[in-house]
């Protein structure tokens, strides 16, 4: 018995070795396909609709509803390349003005540290020129690989659309390899699967919106510059967890530090964004994407940091719900389902929280 539970173990190990060096070595194939498919259950929904209220066809319901992915993703990468394109320029033709207000605030420095100007100029100046020199390296290599990142997106709109077109007969195909006694279950698993996918998505987007609304108004209160590359910027990059509403907070306090703002404008700007984030994190997200597409924290770590391993920036995105399904295939396997109750993110014993009521009303 031991012995078997022992190979039993090597087994799934070996396999997912295996797995993960088949993802590492087809992520040029993978990567869009996996979009694709996650962005397929988000326009389900839009090409039911039209199948059912206007009478279109499979694939002229299909063509539309990429055609709105298109737009709508094509314009936001189009004023989010804009937006840096200017920003770059204005980083230029400024330098020597950010190297003026860097030496303000280091006689300002002078005065509650005690340290002289040659000993801060020592340590920060040369890290602000680096820092500068950095962000401009970066910006130029992003509007450099804007063609190679529009050819992937016209790839993934290309299987997006044969996704759709084909949706019903993948399901059918997946069916002719599942014994009778197990399709009951599995479609179970595909609707939870395709539920997850496609809440994740779209509560996404709605807890972006809103904060793009929130950023609006704080960066136009406080006359920020580049506010509209910090809120596309600020808003597309909250998808990554952990790592992008920190990039998000972070970034903008950095600007009006840089381009100016008085001591009491800088802590006031601070405190409201960081109760921005707070409130993405804790109360717009919990409500509007779900408790059930939540996994735990550390799950959610172990997620970023492997799919950006593996997968780099495209990973960082997609393993997260990649682990989502990954937890409802665990749950409904007698084998796997204590993984499953590892990923999840409720704790026994736990009481719901204040968020977690006003969600179970607002579902009566």
């Amino acid at each position: 018995m031991v012995r078997r539970n022992f190979q039993r173990t090597n087994t799934i190990l070996f396999s997912l070795f295996l797995v993960i060096i088949g993802l590492y070595f087809g992520a040029a194939l993978l990567i869009p396909i996996v979009f694709a498919v996650f962005l397929s259950t988000l326009m389900v929904p839009v090409s039911k609709f039209l199948e059912e209220k206007t009478g279109a066809g499979r694939i002229i319901s299909s063509f539309v509803s990429t055609f709105v992915l298109f737009i709508g993703v094509g314009l936001v990468l189009f004023f989010l390349f804009r937006q840096l394109g200017f920003f770059l320029n204005d980083l230029i033709e400024r330098k020597e003005e950010i190297a003026a207000y860097v030496t303000v605030l280091q006689e300002r420095l002078m005065g509650v540290t005690g340290f002289t100007l040659e000993q801060q100029k020592e340590l920060f100046q040369d890290e602000m020129t680096s820092i500068i020199n950095w962000i401009q390296s970066f910006i130029s290599q992003v509007l450099a690989s804007v063609t190679e990142i529009l050819v992937k997106f016209l790839l993934v709109l290309i299987y997006v659309f044969l996704f759709l077109v084909n949706r019903d007969k993948f399901k059918q195909f997946l069916m002719i390899y599942i014994s009778e006694d197990k399709k009951k279950e599995t479609r179970q698993i595909l609707r939870e699967t395709k539920k997850v996918a496609h809440k994740y998505l779209w509560g996404r987007i709605q807890v972006m919106v809103l904060l793009a609304i929130l950023y609006t108004i704080t960066f136009t209160a406080y006359g920020l510059e580049h506010a509209t590359l910090l809120v596309l910027f600020g808003t597309v990059i909250t998808i990554i967890p952990y790592i992008g509403p920190f990039i998000s907070g972070i970034l903008p306090i950095i600007f009006m530090i840089v381009f100016g703002g008085s001591s009491i404008e800088i802590i006031s700007f601070t405190i409201i964004v960081t109760i921005i984030q707070l409130m993405e994190s804790y109360v717009f997200e919990p409500i509007i994407i779900g408790s059930e597409v939540q996994q735990s924290p550390l799950f959610i770590i172990i997620a970023v940091l492997l799919g950006g391993a593996i997968w780099g920036g495209a990973g960082l995105i997609l393993f997260v719900p990649i682990f989502g399904i990954i937890k409802i295939i665990a749950d409904h396997s007698k084998e796997l389902r204590p993984i499953g109750f590892l990923m999840g993110y409720k704790r026994p014993g736990a009481k719901d929280t204040f968020i977690e009521k006003i969600q179970k009303k607002l579902k009566r």
